[in-house]
């Protein structure tokens, strides 16, 4: 749940995936042949063409890390299988997309790069290939296993009553971007306390200008706040207790004291006005944009911000990514970088081409294939890889350097629990003004016992 390790280093190590294997077993005639032993690396099953013409549609996000990744795989995949064809299909509306076609199983694509929630969703009803034995036992070309190349958390992630159902996508640090230059042309340092951001904020206000920005309409982006705040304020026991709920602490949990102080600094940011005048009003772009701009000093964002900003951001606009400063009575006094695992891939059971999705997704996970997902997006992936020698931004490396530098924060959450706030969308509530903190918390200890027994009830008719 909570990591203070290298996760990505500029010299040696990255976070990330889109890593899948093929499993043993009887194959098809375009099937890469077994060796001797009965075990086969992908770098070999890439040497052998397909004997049967075939394509593959592979669907995915795109979102903040643009198409540009799905294209090389398409064009490296055709060039290593000859037989094969890869039809791409990319939508910022794919997560909506591709709900009807599962549930009804008609138009699936044979690989889908999607929200990982659906994992959970889509696994345990049978609308996803198993791929438990793949993922552990495979190997990579370095001779590893997904499992074994993955972080511990990473693996956790992916765990959905005691299966497999899809390999990690990619992973982000969600800080505090900040505007470099702003901070350099007024004297202002980057605080190590949120006493020094209370300080800061007010130094800001006084140059006229917004200390941060959010977008209204995803009020998720904040939540990086919150949930350090639960980490610094509760410590790893009390995460421990929020993302592996035992009954017994149901509805008492969700009115721990944590919960007010951490739900506080977002109540402390909007009450006194931290956030630039019509946020509630903006989407992500829209916000991202009155950043770049300078008409605010910081904003809650991720790793994908410069790539998905690319063609917006002015010439010699400097922006790094910073962690979540502790306040002086927080039980961990350690600034904190949450880290996403963003997205995952995975092989739809209604594919009719299940062999080749297999060896596209284990391409996919080759550090040939990471290495080209950090260079083209300037974002990591959930698996260890080198990148050395890569062209990436003065940006993305700091993306790189916060997840080395600070305590590592992210929340797997166990599948009977019930999440951070059963009762209501916490951080829309508090940011909107129309819930204080206490409110949330209220809200959460009444919702709380019925949202158990709806989630236990759900577990047991999966």
């Amino acid at each position: 749940m909570v990591k203070k390790k290298t996760v990505l280093s500029l010299a040696a190590l990255a976070i990330g995936s889109s890593v899948f294997a093929g499993c043993a077993g009887k194959g098809t005639d375009n099937e890469p042949a077994q060796t001797k032993s009965g075990e086969q690396t992908q770098s070999e099953a890439s040497q052998k063409p397909s004997k049967v013409p075939e394509t593959i549609k592979v669907a995915f996000f795109q979102g903040g890390y643009g198409d540009s990744w799905f294209k090389w795989l398409k064009s490296e995949f055709e060039a290593k299988y000859p037989g094969v064809t890869v039809e791409l299909e990319g939508s910022p509306k794919m997560n909506d997309i591709l709900q009807p076609r599962m549930n009804s199983g008609t138009n699936v694509p044979d690989v889908a790069f999607v929200d990982a929630s659906f994992m959970k969703m889509w696994g345990p009803s049978g609308k996803l290939v198993d791929f438990t034995d793949a993922y552990k036992n495979e190997k990579l070309p370095n001779g590893k296993t997904i499992e074994q190349s993955a972080d511990v958390l990473v693996n956790q992630s992916m765990e959905v009553l005691g299966k497999i159902y899809g390999v990690p996508w990619a992973a982000s640090p969600r800080g505090i971007v900040y505007n470099v230059k702003m901070f350099e042309q007024n004297g202002w340092q980057y605080p190590k306390t949120w006493e020094e951001m209370e300080q800061l904020v007010e130094k800001i206000k006084a140059k006229g200008i917004a200390p941060f920005i959010y977008p209204g309409k995803y009020p998720g982006y904040v939540q990086p706040i919150g949930i350090s705040g639960l980490l610094q304020y509760g410590g790893t026991e009390f995460l421990e207790k929020l993302t592996n709920t035992k009954e017994d602490q149901i509805p008492v949990l969700y009115g721990d004291k944590t919960f007010q102080k951490a739900y506080g600094m977002v109540e402390q940011m909007v009450k006194n006005k931290w956030f630039l005048e019509g946020s509630l009003a903006l989407n992500h772009t829209e916000s991202q944009m009155e950043f770049l701009r300078g008409n605010a000093a910081m904003i809650p964002n991720g790793g994908w911000l410069e790539n998905e900003m690319k063609d917006s951001i002015p010439e010699g606009f400097v922006m790094r990514m910073a962690p979540i400063p502790p306040a002086a009575d927080a039980v961990v006094k350690e600034s904190v970088i949450p880290v996403d695992l963003l997205g995952f891939g995975g092989i739809p059971s209604a594919s009719k081409h299940i062999e080749t999705a297999k060896q596209f997704l284990l391409f996919a996970s080759t550090e040939e294939a990471n290495r080209k997902f950090t260079e083209l997006t300037g974002s990591a992936k959930a698996m260890k890889y080198s990148v050395d020698g890569l062209k990436i931004s003065d940006f993305t490396k700091s993306s790189i350097e916060v997840t080395t530098a600070y305590k590592n924060l992210t929340l797997n959450y166990a599948p009977q629990s019930i999440g951070e706030s059963p009762g209501v969308d916490a951080y829309a509530a508090i940011l909107s003004g129309q819930k204080s903190a206490q409110d949330v918390i209220d809200m959460n200890v009444k919702a709380a016992p019925q949202k158990w027994k709806e989630k236990q009830d759900e577990l047991k008719a999966k």
